[in-house]
């Protein structure tokens, strides 16, 4: 909805941005320049019986441009999304640049067992739970 030369979505979508680098900056603990956009994919995460699954959307990218870590108790994605070269668009929305992503997951994961899949723009993550070590049995000298 316009009102004369306002255009409160595009607004919107403006500020949204902004608090969306905002937020990366802080999170990150670092202040990340004007002219570097960073923005943040859309994330939805289900619960399964014996995993966590991520559905990451990152349409346009390449799988070489996703970068997945795991490391103990967090998952890190980042890559950067490219502006095309033809840069004269009437509307410009999709956000461009780096984008950086980390999830604390809350349980212990089996690292070699992680599989990542990217198919039609949507990046899936299914982290399974370690298994536990089992029981644990030991004779005790009684004294």
């Amino acid at each position: 909805m316009a009102f004369g030369n306002w255009d409160i979505f595009g607004d919107i979508t403006r500020l949204r941005r902004d608090l969306d680098r905002f937020s990366e900056s802080v999170r990150s603990g670092r202040h990340v320049a004007d002219e570097e956009q960073v923005w943040a994919p859309p994330v939805d995460i289900h619960e399964e019986d014996d995993a966590l699954v991520l559905f990451v959307d990152l349409p346009g990218l390449k799988r070489e441009e996703i970068d997945l870590e795991i490391h103990e108790d967090s998952v890190t994605l980042q890559g950067e999304r490219d502006r095309p070269d033809d840069e004269s668009g009437i509307r410009l929305e999709r956000p461009m640049g780096r984008f950086r992503r980390s999830f604390r997951i809350g349980m212990p994961v089996e690292p070699a067992s992680v599989q990542a899949t990217y198919r039609d723009g949507v990046l899936r993550i299914r982290l399974p739970r370690a298994r536990p070590a089992g029981p644990s049995r030991a004779r005790v000298d009684v004294k």
